[in-house]
C-alpha cells in the first residue's frame, strides 16, 4: 500500500524567496468558525532548513520567530 502511494505522491520543494500561503490550524487564534478563510499570506521564505521546516518572513519584512513545517504551507502564485 505504501508504493501505490508514494507513486502519486509529489514532493513540494521550496526554495527562498519563493511566496507561500500558510495553513491556519483550527488551535491557532485567527481560526473564527467555518465560514473564515483557511489560508493566510502571501509569505515570502526567508530560509530552508533541511529537515523541510521554513522560516517566513511577512511581505512588510516582519519575520517569523519559529520555523514553520513544510506541510502546512503551499505555493501563492499571486
Amino acid at each position: 500500500m505504501a508504493r501505490a502511494y508514494n507513486k502519486k505522491v509529489c514532493p513540494r520543494n521550496f526554495e527562498a524567496g519563493q511566496l507561500v500561503l500558510r495553513r491556519i490550524l483550527p488551535h491557532q487564534i485567527e481560526a473564527k468558525g467555518k465560514f473564515f478563510p483557511n489560508w493566510q499570506g502571501p509569505f515570502i521564505v526567508k530560509k530552508v532548513l533541511p529537515n523541510r521546516a521554513l522560516y517566513l518572513t511577512a511581505i512588510e519584512g516582519k519575520m517569523a520567530e519559529m520555523p514553520i513545517n513544510a506541510d502546512v504551507v503551499k505555493r501563492s502564485y499571486v
